[in-house]
């Protein structure tokens, strides 16, 4: 097992190592968009996990991690990074719908669809409105820091996402610092009004009861909406549509439309496996597709 760095024990928790079936890819898992606060480092990465920050490496088909802060079992990781999806039968699926998309996989091989946190999704693709990757990953660790607490790692400190409480308690100037311009308001909101007991409510929620009670969430749109269901609460049907889904449905398959008719014509092609699809699509796009 790789060495890591030892921290004194009140930092370093436990450590846990995964074995997959070989075609797990956490680098493309990490770095595929649907998740901002990730932190590439020369062994690795630093993931901020609820209240622990998990070091983890890849090598071949085992996932080493070690968790700082509050610990985390093996199941907790596994279900984090959607390591649990059989996704032979997610690729054939998507595959038997639309036969392009295997040399599409082909490309994404080894991606997984990750669960994360409702409550800081929601925030974090609230800033993602009309910005880019890394202005959204600027903000969100601007505001860890502010309202978070730190653990020091390797000797960089890195931040846990702040409680609702703490985002409750803000005040004005700190909120100014982080130069949210027109989200400014969503984001004060949203943290006044919404905590974890509204999403624990709505998770027990059918599909479209998820997107309304999302939907009523000031500055939430159809976009947002899919990527919470999408990326925070295994809805794997969701089918967020950005500008590079919008081309790669047009010029791949010769959808056009709104964004919300894109989103309804990419959930009845790919069908319950819709957010795989539109992931893989995704990846292939940023990096591939010309």
């Amino acid at each position: 097992m790789p060495k890591f760095t030892q921290k004194r024990y009140s930092d370093l928790q436990n450590s846990v190592q995964i074995s997959d079936s070989g075609n797990f890819s956490l680098q493309k898992t990490l770095l595929c968009g649907q998740i901002f606060r990730v932190f590439e480092t020369e062994n690795g990465f630093i993931v901020p996990f609820n209240r622990s920050l998990l070091k983890l490496l890849q090598e071949k088909d085992k996932i080493y991690c070690t968790a700082y802060g509050k610990p985390v079992s093996q199941a907790e990781i596994k279900k984090f990074l959607g390591i649990n999806d059989n996704i032979d039968d997610i690729n054939g699926e998507l595959i038997r719908k639309e036969a392009k998309f295997s040399q599409i996989i082909q490309y994404g091989k080894g991606l997984r669809i990750m669960r994360q946190n409702p409550y800081e999704t929601t925030i974090s693709f609230l800033f993602s409105i009309w910005n880019s990757i890394p202005v959204i990953k600027r903000k969100l660790n601007l505001l860890s820091e502010i309202a978070g607490e730190g653990i020091k790692i390797d000797g960089t400190m890195y931040y846990f996402f702040p409680t609702s409480e703490a985002l409750k308690n803000l005040d004005a100037q700190s909120v100014k610092k982080l130069h949210l311009g027109f989200r400014e308001k969503w984001f004060v909101d949203f943290v006044q009004n919404y905590d974890k007991t509204f999403f624990a409510h709505i998770l027990k929620k059918s599909f479209e009861e998820k997107g309304k009670k999302l939907l009523g969430i000031k500055g939430v749109g159809e976009k947002v909406a899919h990527c919470i269901l999408l990326f925070s609460m295994n809805e794997l049907s969701a089918f967020p549509v950005d500008v590079w889904i919008k081309r790669g449905m047009y010029e791949l398959f010769g959808v056009k439309g709104s964004s919300k008719k894109v989103t309804e014509i990419g959930r009845g092609m790919f069908g319950k496996y819709a957010g795989y699809a539109q992931e893989y699509l995704y990846y292939y796009l940023r990096n591939y597709f010309k």
